[in-house]
């Protein structure tokens, strides 16, 4: 498994003057600007808010202004490729569940710029680290392709 999420990777986390004295805030989440028409994979990492060990077992996404390709999960991260088809301010929603049964929800940012993407890119049927026998894809208890990472 040589695959890893790329560079576009934000962390979730309360800032620290917001842990003082117990207070929780959402943390602001940004990925880097795009182009409208470009496409490649998004990750959110929830290392701070899992436990020692806790895993993420599922993701769940959903954007404004973007097609989702496919989710999955790389230890802590959460990732989806996505194709922005609208230009302007967007939003992509990850929600998590952990082993423990715990779920986390995240909300990221990225400005998509009008003009478009030079090299059209095709959207991946599955993950880079879906399993597969031959040409079959091995699924999980919910029927999506089983993830390694």
């Amino acid at each position: 498994m040589t695959w890893m999420p790329c560079q576009r990777i934000t962390r979730v986390d309360v800032p620290s003057a917001f842990r003082i004295r117990g207070l929780a805030a959402n943390a602001v989440i940004c990925w880097p600007d795009t182009t409208a028409g470009s496409g490649a994979d998004y990750s959110i990492d929830f290392s701070h808010l899992l436990g020692r060990s806790d895993r993420i077992v599922e993701v769940e996404a959903m954007c404004s202004g973007g097609v989702i390709a496919w989710t999955s999960t790389f230890g802590t991260l959460a990732t989806m490729w996505v194709q922005w088809l609208c230009s302007g301010a967007q939003t992509a929603t990850l929600s998590v569940r952990t082993a423990t049964g715990a779920v986390f929800t995240a909300t990221a940012s990225i400005i998509v710029r009008c003009a478009p993407q030079l090299i059209a890119c095709d959207a991946p049927s599955y993950a880079p680290n879906a399993f597969f026998l031959g040409s079959a894809i091995v699924p999980d208890a919910s029927g999506n392709p089983l993830i390694f990472g």
